[in-house]
């Protein structure tokens, strides 16, 4: 039987990849596989064994005689670097190459400081995570931060809101000290991957992420992708305008941004009118666990204008599950409820038939977590592996 003409297009990155899923784990599968002549898959593993991207691990079930070595993906070969950035909190850490955590930290940040002060504290503290006990290579880089971000550039676009920040291109700043692709992402939309690939991951190919915190954004997963739009502008939904907002004047120069009105700086703000002496959300919890009627009003305000803008989502994307996260939705369970109501109330039926809406089951984790499938999904995909092995490809080629 006569091999396939394809056989010489599986590359030693299509082979990681049928490693990495478990399609194919000794060297006859992938042969059997690919169609790959056993010179060729020779060839490709022992690229991968030489990378650190594969090991020879455990011996594989025999059908009669000695049986097969099978091949493991690697992930202590590497490591990548992320952070998720907020308005006034970060999550750095170290993750090996399967996402797995090795090292974290939080960081009390103020975005508006500005890149020049941010950036360098990012990369310092990666610097300390890494230390000497974690000798494996970088690898990658991946960073969210609260702006929209132009995502194929690499580059912060927020002309109002951190106006510092706009126009930055943020991966060459950072690869001057680690030199490494460098991956950056709105911060909503990182945590949403976070989300759908970690908790969701074959329940729902369709989500919406609302966070509510210091502000607020969305992050859309379509078809089990992040949707960012023409140019990464996808899930601003802070800045949809809502019906009898009282006339607040929105960061962004608009009126009655969701935003302006039911954030946790709105709350806040509406609570501090009312001759409320509270300084942080925890103080706004206290009253909330107390039954403060005036508070819970408040509270349900938001909910309700929130609630809004998530129905109009959901009657535009017909998502199967969203998920409330952030500070806010993570601390308050009457805005959840209220968003709940609201949305089925105001959603079409079929829309709503099967939707859930729940709080985030990670937490401030998600945005580690989506930074790190962000950064391995590009670095370790067939293209990604194939463009940095430097042996050319037609001496590859020419085994199949």
């Amino acid at each position: 039987m006569p091999r396939r003409p394809a056989a010489a297009l599986a590359t030693s990155g299509e082979v990681l990849r049928l490693i990495r899923s478990g399609e194919a784990v000794t060297r006859s599968d992938i042969g059997r596989v690919t169609g790959l002549s056993r010179p060729a898959v020779s060839l490709r593993v022992s690229e991968l064994l030489e990378r650190n991207l594969v090991v020879e691990d455990s011996e594989g079930p025999s059908t009669g005689g000695r049986p097969p070595t099978r091949l493991v993906f690697n992930a202590s070969g590497g490591v990548v670097l992320v952070g998720s950035l907020g308005a006034s909190r970060a999550q750095i850490a170290v993750c090996d190459l399967g996402g797995e955590v090795l090292a974290s930290a939080g960081l009390a940040v103020d975005v508006e400081e500005g890149p020049d002060v941010v950036l360098p504290l990012v990369m310092e503290t990666w610097s300390e995570l890494l230390g000497d006990d974690l000798a494996a290579p970088v690898r990658g880089v991946g960073l969210g931060v609260p702006a929209t971000v132009e995502f194929a550039a690499g580059r912060t676009e927020s002309t109002r809101i951190m106006a510092s920040w706009t126009g930055v291109a943020i991966p060459p700043i950072i690869a001057e000290r680690f030199p490494v692709p460098v991956f950056l992402d709105n911060d909503v939309n990182v945590i949403a991957i976070g989300e759908h690939r970690e908790v969701y991951a074959g329940q729902a190919d369709d989500l919406l992420f609302i966070k509510v915190s210091t502000r607020i954004g969305s992050g859309v997963i379509a078809g089990g992708e992040i949707l960012r739009g023409a140019l990464g502008a996808a899930g601003e939904i802070g800045h949809i305008p809502v019906r009898d907002g009282g006339g607040v004047l929105c960061r962004c120069g608009n009126i009655d941004c969701v935003d302006s009105v039911a954030s946790g700086t709105a709350i806040l703000r509406d609570l501090r009118a009312l001759g409320y002496e509270v300084k942080t959300l925890d103080d706004v919890v206290g009253l909330v666990r107390s039954g403060d009627a005036r508070t819970m009003t408040v509270v349900r305000n938001a909910a309700r204008m929130l609630g809004e803008v998530v129905a109009s989502a959901v009657n535009l994307l017909n998502p199967s599950v969203v998920v409330l996260g952030g500070d806010v939705a993570e601390t308050f369970q009457p805005l959840v409820s209220g968003v709940r109501e609201v949305v089925h109330r105001r959603s079409t039926a079929l829309a709503t038939r099967n939707l859930r809406i729940e709080r985030s089951r990670l937490g401030p984790e998600a945005g580690i977590a989506g930074c790190a499938h962000m950064v391995l999904d590009h670095i370790l995909s067939p293209e990604a592996v194939d463009a940095s092995w430097r042996r050319p490809a037609r001496a590859i080629r020419s085994l199949a």
